[in-house]
């Protein structure tokens, strides 16, 4: 369920007065293509070979998912985007180059301040995506707790059986598939 690499294209810096934050420093995301790597892997080998100057944290963002065994079911923690890790940085053309430098196949892009917000909302400052819970009435889904509340837009499609939902989330210029944990509690 990999994103297509002409998905990721080299960016170049701009200055948008919207993602300034209250110091006055401007923190970019981007999302980078990890390729066959493990993206949990590769987050710690960013972390470890890229400056503090070009990169302020690497991250790979989970989801709360349902999986039913020894007769109960059990919360287990899932990778949202099985390929993908996101990087925060203050200098984006320092990370550019060092990202290059250091692994010249890697792919990055850059995602807008709305972008970032949406994904702030979905995974929180431990970026970390709890549970969702919520029914479906008369062929509509309505979320009434969780991250996914009032976002039920995002949802292509339920597994009721497995307690998932597979969502399409705008990043750059296109769209991209991750998971999220969504208990449907009832269904008319």
């Amino acid at each position: 369920m990999g994103v297509p690499g002409a998905f990721f294209r080299r960016v170049k810096y701009s200055t948008n007065p919207v993602e300034i934050c209250e110091k006055g420093v401007i923190v970019i995301w981007y999302l980078c293509d990890c390729g066959e790597q493990n993206p949990t892997e590769f987050a710690r080998i960013c972390r470890q070979s890229l400056s503090a100057r070009a990169l302020k944290d690497a991250f790979v963002p989970t989801y709360d998912r349902m999986k039913r065994y020894q007769g109960q079911w059990h919360v287990e923690q899932g990778i949202a985007f099985p390929d993908i890790i996101f990087l925060e940085s203050e200098d984006p053309d320092a990370l550019e180059q060092e990202l290059h430098d250091k692994c010249p196949d890697s792919c990055m892009i850059r995602l807008s301040s709305e972008q970032k917000g949406l994904f702030t909302q979905l995974f929180g400052e431990e970026k970390h995506m709890s549970l969702s819970k919520g029914h479906i009435r008369q062929g509509q889904t309505h979320v009434t707790q969780g991250p996914l509340q009032g976002k039920e837009e995002l949802i292509r499609k339920i597994d009721r059986h497995k307690r998932l939902a597979r969502l399409e989330v705008p990043a750059g210029e296109g769209l991209l598939q991750m998971y999220g944990g969504l208990e449907i509690l009832s269904k008319d």
